[in-house]
């Protein structure tokens, strides 16, 4: 029996779009798949992309569940092999206590292994590492007929080359990731080496940041847009490594890679519908999250949840926007 329509959304609540949701284990995957109309389907992972990917107005979407315990770690070779529907979040739980870090995180622990492939996320490591997709060497995918291929950068076949890299950022459109196998970056602790600097004026940020990537593996800055005069583009400058055992304290060192990552607050439910976002509330956050940071440059000790996944510890953070939602963009711009 057909599901009945269901309106969905991305993480921003923006360009919303009715689909019919199907949610299926790896044993049913080809079963659904050869079943779909002739319009087909897209895989959907959390739906925390910010736009409208994982959204098939007036089609079918398949969400991959049974998948989430599906972690094999290789630590001789450093690589683990997961389920597509597996949750960052939870791979991380098994990661990071023994000694390893995924090699690309984005600004949330909330996305499945299936949807940074298919999105080629990038991270804080982009200068030095580049996006997701550097570091899968195999995937297996089920194609639109039911049937399976398995993929990998130096295929012999140059078919499946090709398959691979329009895996790669391609946004569900060649298939459903089933199974992922990369690389991964080997740690002492749970901690992060974090240089934080506050610089009063966007030129100054811009230089300091081509100054400082091929010091850190880890960089990102927070610009203030709406200040005004001299002080347009004041930011903060955040560098990072991930801390040796020596660099903690002593109560730290007693279990240096001690993982808890929790929501701390949840936002409620019901919002104005307006939101709470507009020009006053964000100059006044502004205004805290620049003073919050000291006076010139200084360095300390953070968890990855802290560093990597700040906005994680609020639950349902987008609904602040209101019911309009919101739209991010991601862009380039020379220096």
């Amino acid at each position: 029996m057909d599901p009945e329509p269901t309106l969905l959304t991305g993480w921003g609540r923006a360009g919303s779009s009715a689909g019919r949701v199907i949610d299926v284990d790896i044993d049913g995957l080809p079963a659904a798949i050869k079943e779909l109309p002739a319009r087909g389907g897209i895989a959907r992972g959390l739906g925390r992309s910010y736009g409208d990917p994982a959204q098939n107005a007036g089609g079918h979407v398949v969400r991959l569940a049974g998948s989430a315990q599906h972690i094999a770690l290789d630590d001789r070779s450093g690589t683990v092999t997961v389920g597509g529907g597996v949750r960052l979040d939870d791979l991380l739980n098994v990661l990071v206590p023994r000694g390893w870090f995924v090699p690309v995180t984005p600004g949330t622990r909330f996305v499945t292994i299936g949807g940074a492939i298919a999105s080629d996320i990038h991270g804080k490591n982009h200068h030095r590492d580049g996006s997701f997709g550097n570091h899968v060497t195999g995937m297996r995918l089920m194609l639109a007929d039911g049937s399976t291929a398995e993929l990998s950068p130096t295929a012999t076949h140059s078919g499946d080359r090709e398959l691979f890299w329009a895996t790669i950022g391609g946004m569900g459109l060649t298939g459903v990731i089933v199974e992922a196998t990369f690389t991964l970056v080997p740690i002492e602790t749970s901690r992060m080496y974090v240089e934080t600097s506050r610089i009063g004026e966007l030129d100054e940020i811009m230089a300091a940041m081509a100054a400082s990537d091929g010091d850190y593996r880890y960089s990102v800055a927070w610009i203030d847009l709406l200040a005004r005069g001299r002080q347009l583009g004041r930011g903060v400058l955040t560098n990072g490594e991930h801390a040796a055992a020596e660099q903690l304290s002593l109560a730290e060192q007693a279990d240096p890679l001690a993982y808890d990552a929790r929501q701390v607050v949840s936002v409620p439910p019901l919002m104005p519908p307006s939101g709470v976002i507009n020009r006053l509330s964000v100059a006044a956050f502004n205004e805290v999250w620049y003073r919050r940071a000291r006076s010139g440059r200084h360095v300390g000790i953070e968890s990855i949840p802290g560093y990597f996944h700040p906005l994680d510890l609020v639950g349902r953070w987008n609904l602040v926007y209101g019911r309009s939602g919101f739209l991010q963009y991601q862009f380039v711009v020379p220096f």
